[in-house]
């Protein structure tokens, strides 16, 4: 992929970063990259964020998010995720990620749709499923949210629900 010729040393050197950038996103809780207020994460990886490129109808039926995904952006998650500064690296990512220009949300119907197309229903906090939180598939701080239709609820960042829906997470 994006290493043909490694050695060891540098094999030992990428699993130090990695275990590094590991432990700054748990204590962190999210990449730096996106804490830019003009970004929304496409990743839980470190640097996989857009650029707003501009918001209407938040909080309404029918909320849009128009994004882009700039070489900026792809070199974020080379350097901050990758450990790579290369351009060959950013050119990579731009051609390979296929984003959609755009979320939407339905604030009233508490849906949404992401970047990757993939639609999402939000239901709430995780404590009104105590059942679920005893078995250890969530936390009382986490949000029910199904994807696509499924049947399952997903602890999911809520980022992209409140840049569409402001406060819908309270």
């Amino acid at each position: 992929m994006f290493f043909t010729s490694v050695t060891r040393q540098s094999k030992r050197l990428l699993v130090a970063a990695a275990i590094m950038v590991g432990i700054f996103l748990v204590l962190t809780g999210r990449p730096a990259a996106a804490e830019d207020i003009g970004k929304l994460f496409y990743g839980t990886r470190a640097g996989q964020s857009m650029t707003i490129v501009s918001k209407e109808g938040i909080g309404t039926a029918n909320a849009v998010i128009r994004l882009k995904h700039t070489a900026q952006d792809a070199k974020s998650f080379c350097v901050e995720y990758m450990l790579d500064h290369s351009m060959r690296c950013v050119r990579q990512v731009l051609a390979e990620k296929k984003l959609a220009d755009r979320v939407t949300g339905d604030c009233v119907k508490r849906t949404r749709t992401d970047m990757y197309g993939d639609n999402y229903s939000f239901h709430g906090s995780a404590k009104q499923q105590p059942e679920l939180i005893k078995q250890g598939y969530f936390s009382e701080s986490d949000y029910l949210i199904h994807r696509n239709g499924e049947e399952r609820f997903f602890p999911f960042d809520t980022e992209i629900f409140q840049a569409l829906c402001p406060g819908i997470a309270k």
